[in-house]
C-alpha cells in the first residue's frame, strides 16, 4: 500500500470511532496519523525499513502498529474489527446536511439506523423529534435532506477524484506495458464536484494492461474496444481509455473535455491526428495552448498568446487561519511553525469573534491572552511576519461581531455569515453591504456559504455586492477549502471586471489545512486568474504596507 492508501485506511477507522463518543480522542489521533502520512516525501516503508515511523510528527505507537500491518499485510484487523461494528451503508448518511458523524452514531446506538432508507422510514414516523439533540425542525431539515442526497448520489469532492486518480497513476506506473497515464475528464478540468474518474493509458498492448488492472480496482466491464469501466474503493467509477502512444495526445483532449471546447477546438482548425502530446495537436493547428482548467468552453481558444495562469507556488502568504484558542486543532505555535516550513513569509491569523460561541469565539479578554500568543510565537518563526486577525461574524443586521475600538486593533477583519441561512434574498444583500460599508473590514470571507454536497450557498445579489466590495475596497476570499471553494469559479471573472481583488485563503483549522491553497488555487486558475489579480501573491512588504494604509485610514478623524 502506498501512502495514500494507508492514509485512506487510517481516515476510515478515524471515522469509525468518531461515531461513539467515547472514542473521540482516539479518533483524533488517527486522523491526525492520516494528514501526517499523506504529507510525506516519503512512503511508509521506507521509514519502518528506516525505523523512523515513530519520529514522524503525528504519529504514535498505537497508530504505527497499524501503519506497519497496512505496509505488510495489506489490511488492518483493527478497522475489520470496526466495520463489524456497523452496517455497510452507514456513511452515507453523512451526505444529509446537518448530519455528522456524532449524530450518525447517536442515530445507530439509538434507534438501529444504518441506512438513507431506514433513516427517512424514522423520520417519516416521527422518531427522531425525541433524541438528544435533534427536535422537530432537525427532523424536518433531515427530511428535505434525504431528498438532496439521494440527488446527490455518486457524486464527488474533487480532492477524491484527484486522489482517487493519482493512486491509479501510481499503480500503472508500475505496469510494464505502459508507456504514458494522464488523468482526463472533470477531474483535470478541475471541476469542483465530479461523478467519475477518467484516466488515458498510451500502450501497444491492452489485454495485459487489463489484466494488471484487476489488482487494484473493482468490477471491470469492458465498454468498447478502447474503454474499460471499473470502480475504485468500491464506489468511485473509473474509465479508463485505451490509446496508440502516437494517439495518445487525440485521446487526452477529447476525453478531457468539455464537449463545447473539443466542439470549438475543431471548429477553429484543430485537428485529431496523430500526436503524442496535446501540444502537438494545438501547434499543428496553430491554436495557443488553453490549460485544461479553462476548457469549460472554448473562449480563451481566441487567444494569440497563452496566459499564464495562477499557481500555488506563486502565493508567499496566507490568511484566514484558525487556531485552538477558536477551533483550532493545532495551537499557536504549530500552526506558525508549519507555516514557516512551508516557506511562507507572512501568514495571518484570524480565530472567531464571540457571536461564534459555538467555534470557541474570542471574547476581548480572550483576545487579549491570544494576542499575547502571538507575540511571544513569532520570535521563533523570524523572519516570516504574523499579521494580527480575526474572522468576525456579520450578525443578521450587518453589524460585525467586534465594536469599532477592537477591529482597529487588528491588522486585518475577514467578515463572514455563520448564522441565519435562510434569510431573503434582499435580507442576505443588505446584511452583506452593510458589512462592506464597515471601513475595518479587509475581506469578506466564503461569500455564500455553501457547503459543497451538504449544504446549497444562500443567495444574494452578486452585482451589488461585487460593486460595493470593489467601491470600499473590500477584497473578496476563494476559500480553498474542498468543502467550500467558495467564491465560485462562475462568478469571479464578473467580479473581476468590476473591480474586486482577491485572495486565496485556506480556512485551515490544522497544519494540513494549508493544502487548501492547492485547491484555492485550482479555482482561481478555473476563473482564468493571474498571480497579478491574487493579493497573497505580493511581497511581506507591499502587503505590509496596504494593511497598514487601510487600518489607519479605518480611524476616525481626531
Amino acid at each position: 500500500m502506498n501512502k495514500f492508501d494507508i492514509a485512506r485506511a487510517l481516515d476510515e477507522i478515524s471515522d469509525y470511532l468518531e461515531l461513539s463518543e467515547a472514542n473521540h480522542f482516539k479518533a483524533v489521533a488517527f486522523e491526525r496519523a492520516a494528514n501526517s502520512i499523506r504529507g510525506l516525501d516519503r512512503e511508509p516503508a521506507d521509514l519502518i525499513a528506516s525505523g523512523s515511523l515513530l519520529e514522524t510528527p503525528g504519529i504514535g505507537k498505537a497508530t504505527a502498529a497499524i501503519i506497519e500491518e497496512l505496509v505488510r499485510t495489506g489490511e488492518s484487523k483493527y478497522a475489520e474489527e470496526l466495520r463489524g461494528q456497523y452496517p455497510p451503508g452507514i456513511f452515507e448518511l453523512m451526505r444529509v446536511p446537518k448530519l455528522g458523524l456524532k449524530k450518525i452514531g447517536v442515530l445507530y446506538e439509538s434507534l438501529g439506523i444504518g441506512s438513507l432508507d431506514e433513516l427517512e422510514e424514522a423520520a417519516r414516523a416521527g422518531r427522531l423529534a425525541a433524541l438528544k439533540g435533534f427536535g422537530p425542525k432537525t427532523e424536518q431539515s433531515i427530511l428535505s435532506g434525504i431528498e438532496k442526497a439521494r440527488r446527490r448520489e455518486s457524486h464527488f469532492l474533487l480532492p477524491v477524484g484527484v486522489e482517487v486518480g493519482e493512486q491509479i497513476r501510481e499503480h500503472l506506473a508500475a505496469i510494464q506495458e505502459i508507456e504514458d497515464a494522464e488523468v482526463s475528464g472533470s477531474v483535470r478540468r478541475r471541476l469542483e464536484v465530479i461523478r467519475n474518474v477518467n484516466i488515458v493509458i498510451a500502450t501497444r498492448a491492452q489485454e495485459p494492461v487489463v489484466r494488471a488492472l484487476e489488482s487494484f480496482v473493482e468490477r471491470i466491464e469492458r465498454i468498447d474496444e478502447n474503454t474499460v469501466k471499473a470502480f475504485a474503493r468500491n464506489e468511485i467509477e473509473v474509465w479508463f481509455h485505451f490509446a496508440k502512444p502516437d494517439a495518445f495526445g487525440a485521446t487526452l483532449l477529447v476525453t478531457t473535455g468539455s464537449q463545447q471546447f473539443v466542439e470549438s477546438f475543431l471548429a477553429r482548425g484543430g485537428k485529431l491526428g496523430r500526436a503524442r502530446t496535446e501540444k502537438e495537436l494545438f501547434d499543428k493547428s496553430g491554436l495557443v495552448w488553453v490549460d485544461p482548467e479553462r476548457r469549460e468552453t472554448g473562449d480563451d481558444l481566441v487567444r494569440k498568446r497563452h496566459k499564464r495562469l495562477v499557481e500555488v507556488s506563486d502565493l508567499r502568504g496566507t490568511f484566514h487561519v484558525h487556531t485552538t484558542f477558536s477551533d483550532g486543532r493545532h495551537t499557536m505555535k504549530e500552526m506558525l511553525a508549519a507555516a514557516r516550513e512551508r516557506g511562507f513569509d507572512y501568514v495571518g491569523i484570524s480565530d472567531h469573534s464571540p457571536a461564534a460561541f459555538y467555534a470557541r469565539g474570542l471574547t476581548v479578554e480572550r483576545l487579549r491572552d491570544q494576542q499575547k500568543e502571538i507575540a511571544v510565537q513569532e520570535k521563533a518563526v523570524a523572519p516570516m511576519r504574523v499579521f494580527r486577525g480575526t474572522e468576525a461574524d456579520i450578525l443578521p443586521d450587518g453589524s460585525i461581531d467586534y465594536d469599532a475600538k477592537t477591529l482597529a486593533k487588528f491588522d486585518f477583519v475577514i467578515a463572514s455569515i455563520h448564522s441565519r441561512f435562510t434569510m431573503t434574498k434582499d435580507e442576505m444583500t443588505e446584511r452583506m453591504l452593510r458589512a462592506l460599508d464597515n471601513p475595518h473590514v479587509t475581506m469578506l470571507g466564503h461569500l455564500t456559504g455553501r457547503k459543497l454536497l451538504t449544504r446549497d450557498g444562500y443567495t444574494v445579489e452578486y452585482e451589488r455586492i461585487f460593486e460595493k466590495a470593489a467601491a470600499n475596497g473590500v477584497m473578496i476570499e476563494i476559500n480553498g477549502n474542498p468543502n467550500r471553494l467558495d467564491l465560485d469559479w462562475r462568478y469571479i471573472r464578473r467580479a473581476l471586471d468590476l473591480g474586486v481583488t482577491f485572495t486565496i485563503n485556506p480556512d485551515a483549522h490544522s497544519t494540513h489545512e494549508y493544502n487548501a491553497l492547492i485547491s484555492g488555487t485550482w479555482v482561481a486558475r478555473k476563473a482564468g486568474l493571474t498571480a497579478k489579480e491574487i493579493f497573497n501573491t505580493k511581497p511581506v512588504e507591499e502587503v505590509a504596507e496596504y494593511l497598514e494604509s487601510r487600518r489607519a485610514n479605518a480611524q476616525p478623524a481626531k
